[in-house]
């Protein structure tokens, strides 16, 4: 009975991986709708690059390709739907380094991501601004760093999400600032909260600051958070610039990934996929326009990337003894 019951397994699992070889060999099929799955509401960074990269795959797969949102729950609503869908190659998703920020302050989260996910490449990564209102009392780095020693009580700040949240406090415990968490549920009221002067200050990506900066805008960016400034900033210095030393920055990456366990024939020619749009001229012409740069990388090196960012960001909430959960 034993050795029946054994024989059916060895032949179920090689009936499954001949199915899978065959499935790689005839990836994509043109008939099949690719499905790219975005953790966030429409509008966002995340949003843009998904429809950038549903066109373009549809335009090289020529497979129809339709962009799911999926916001809610710190991102776990989007990467549960990921994490449980068909390992087809027909379901990517796009991950964010927020994620795996989440892993760190959420440990018991039901989707870790290094367990969940297929890495198929990296996109693009974006460096974060420091901004303040337009009226505020600082008007330069020096000036929030020096109200933060004197009066740091005085202070408050505005965060979007948990992965901006974990990036303040990073720049709190590692350039001399200090403010009081206020969390809002997304980059626009966040901002807003900051322009309307209900906080002292926020970090977020360039794409949802950008439209408050600038000539009769709102707000005023006090630094870039990199190591050198960005083309579409050219005015606001960097974080060496504004004093602060150390090669460390904060910025955030945009991947996409399978479901975990995606046959490696099938992410390859998807990361080959991926890496050709990258080059595309219009599509870097349409990332400069949301201020994120192409990076393109192999599924391991992003398995290295988030690994590298996980330990990190740990050291550093060990270092700084920071209380996060």
């Amino acid at each position: 009975m034993k050795s029946h019951f054994t024989r059916c397994l060895v032949a179920a699992a090689l009936i499954t991986g001949t199915v899978n070889v065959a499935n790689a060999e005839n990836y994509p099929d043109p008939r099949q709708t690719l499905n790219i799955i975005v953790p966030f509401g429409s509008g966002g960074v995340s949003d843009a690059i998904a429809r950038i990269l549903a066109e373009k795959f549809k335009a090289v797969w020529g497979t129809s390709a339709v962009v799911q949102n999926k916001p809610g729950g710190e991102f776990m609503v989007g990467a549960a739907a990921l994490a449980n869908a068909k390992k087809d190659g027909y379901t990517m998703g796009i991950i964010t380094m927020g994620l795996v920020q989440n892993q760190i302050i959420k440990p018991q989260q039901p989707v870790n991501p290094f367990k969940a996910f297929s890495p198929i490449g990296m996109i693009a990564k974006t460096p974060l601004v420091l901004v303040v209102s337009k009226n505020s009392p600082y008007k330069t780095f020096k000036e929030l760093q020096q109200v933060s020693a004197k009066n740091p009580g005085s202070l408050q700040f505005s965060s979007c999400c948990t992965a901006m949240w974990f990036s303040i406090e990073m720049l709190k415990h590692n350039a001399g600032l200090a403010g009081q968490h206020i969390p809002y549920k997304g980059s626009a009221p966040s901002v807003t909260a900051v322009a309307s002067g209900e906080t002292a200050y926020t970090v977020d990506t360039p794409l949802a600051t950008q439209p408050f900066l600038g000539k009769g805008g709102k707000l005023h960016a006090l630094a870039v958070l990199s190591r050198q400034r960005l083309p579409s900033l050219p005015d606001v210095p960097d974080l060496g610039e504004v004093g602060v030393s150390g090669k460390w920055e904060l910025n955030t990456w945009y991947a996409l990934a399978f479901p975990a366990n995606t046959p490696v024939a099938i992410i390859d020619k998807a990361n080959a996929a991926l890496n050709k749009i990258l080059a595309m001229p219009d599509v870097q012409q349409q990332f400069a326009h949301f201020v994120i740069q192409p990076d393109p990388m192999t599924p391991a090196q992003v398995s290295k990337q988030m690994h590298s960012d996980y330990d990190w960001y740990s050291d550093l909430i060990k270092q700084n003894h920071l209380h996060l959960f």
